[in-house]
């Protein structure tokens, strides 16, 4: 079916929670940029990322920009309840480079509050954000010093894009009974991150798909030994 529809560039406006320490030291700071699931509560993803980072790290949680109500998802909020989400688009490349887009200019803005320094700035994923999370490492891999992924994973057009990511750590933590993203399907992310290259440390746990308190202290001391 051809599409005759005639696309519109417009300037949206994101948003990010941020979360600066007081006894910050002069100079840079190491960062961990969270990018919560579908659905998932932006305020949850951000209180886990401030459980995970270090003293003395900025954590930065950018807002996914597809809003939606969520009665199915989240009914322990009430009725017609705002969820977000990153990739509910029907025309994913369109997608990805505005989640790139929006993922940058929230390390600008961030940065611009207080310096930060690439080199220890860590990407935390949860479920579809580890899909952004990776996709945005590919691209700005200068940014990025390791990336984290919880019970997610990467959509098959972008995993030939990969090896990019040769030699950077990742943090690859996922759940033998998640009915979203199986053992199967997570088997083989594993295969192919290793056949990219990357310094992986992988890990299935005896969880679900609700994978994020467990690997708390896993996940905490995995960033602080890189930042």
């Amino acid at each position: 079916m051809s599409d005759d529809r005639i696309p519109i560039p417009i300037q949206a406006t994101g948003y990010l929670r941020m979360h600066v320490p007081d006894d910050l030291a002069d100079g840079p700071a190491p960062c961990v940029m969270a990018m919560h699931g579908y659905a998932q509560d932006p305020e949850a993803m951000f209180a886990f990322a401030q459980t995970v980072a270090p003293p003395g790290a900025v954590v930065v949680a950018p807002e996914g920009p597809q809003a939606f109500y969520a009665e199915r998802w989240r009914k322990d909020v009430g009725n017609r309840a705002i969820a977000y989400g990153w990739l509910a688009d029907p025309r994913r490349p369109d997608a990805e480079a505005r989640n790139r887009t929006l993922l940058a200019g929230a390390l600008d803005t961030a940065h611009a509050v207080h310096p930060l320094d690439p080199a220890r700035t860590i990407l935390l994923g949860y479920s579809q954000g580890v899909g952004v999370a990776v996709d945005f490492a590919v691209h700005h891999k200068r940014r990025v010093a390791g990336i984290v992924g919880l019970a997610g994973g990467v959509p098959t057009h972008g995993r030939q894009a990969l090896p990019t990511l040769r030699g950077l750590p990742v943090l690859w933590l996922t759940g033998l009974r998640d009915r979203f993203y199986t053992p199967e399907y997570c088997a083989r992310m594993v295969e192919q991150l290793e056949a990219a290259g990357t310094e992986l440390d992988a890990e299935a746990l005896d969880v679900g798909h609700g994978i994020l308190p467990p690997t708390e202290a896993r996940v905490a001391a995995w960033i602080a030994a890189r930042l």
